[in-house]
């Protein structure tokens, strides 16, 4: 029942906003109507929105994994700038197995990816338009956590620092439901370079009779490409 009434709304937002452009450009006694150009737009990563009503949320569905929830674009004549934005943190307290252990341990994180490219795009239909061009996407992400395990009187923790510098091509396609009101999905192919810096440190627990691990730092560097599936969908609208 969730999904008709998602889709009979879509469909009548659609056809409302229509229905009120067509009205202000046929208004009477008026021989020039000036329609106002919206050349900033927004968009949100609408996908679990729109699985949750239309049942795609099924165990046979393949979980959509995209980092990116809020993106921008200003139109110009000759294409559009794209940009998009996604961070997430976490910071939780790990408990201790020893009861005399008064040392605090924490698991930290966080992580940020961005995009910036330039798009084109053609019109296919009145409400369908196919968008694509090419994106540079660095993402910087970053753990520490002070008790991977207890080991030889020892807590374990490891800090790990992240750098990904991707850049690739993307194309795909927009939904009008209105002049201001879009429905997109795209996929891409990405070329990234990653650095990962790695370090190890150890924590006394209480009395420590046996000397502590050597500590270690580790650099490694990883080139490869990733491939996004349209799966996620954004609902942009226009200001």
């Amino acid at each position: 029942m969730k999904k008709y009434q998602l889709i009979i709304a879509l469909c009548l937002l659609g056809l409302s906003a229509f229905a009120q452009d067509s009205t202000k450009v046929k208004q009477p006694n008026k021989d020039t109507i000036k329609i106002k150009q919206h050349n900033n737009e927004f968009g949100i990563n609408a996908t679990g929105f729109l699985r949750q009503f239309l049942n795609f949320n099924s165990s046979t569905t393949p979980p959509v994994e995209d980092n990116y929830y809020i993106t921008y674009r200003r139109h110009f004549s000759c294409g559009n700038l794209r940009v998009a934005i996604g961070a997430d943190f976490s910071n939780s307290n790990i408990p201790s197995p020893y009861t005399t252990d008064s040392n605090k341990y924490n698991n930290n994180s966080y992580s940020i990816h961005f995009i910036i490219g330039w798009e084109f795009y053609n019109n296919l239909s009145k409400k369908w338009q196919v968008f694509y061009g090419a994106d540079f996407r660095p993402s910087i992400a970053y753990s520490k956590n002070d008790a991977q395990y207890w080991s030889g009187g020892y807590a374990n923790g490891i800090e790990t620092k992240t750098q990904i510098y991707g850049f690739g091509p993307f194309v795909g396609f927009r939904f009008k439901l209105s002049r201001r009101l879009s429905l997109l999905t795209s996929t891409s192919y990405i070329i990234n370079s990653e650095t990962d810096n790695n370090r190890t440190y150890y924590t006394p627990v209480g009395t420590v009779t046996g000397p502590a691990p050597t500590p270690t730092n580790q650099k490694t560097t990883k080139l490869y490409s990733s491939y996004s599936e349209p799966l996620a969908v954004f609902i942009d609208f226009a200001l």
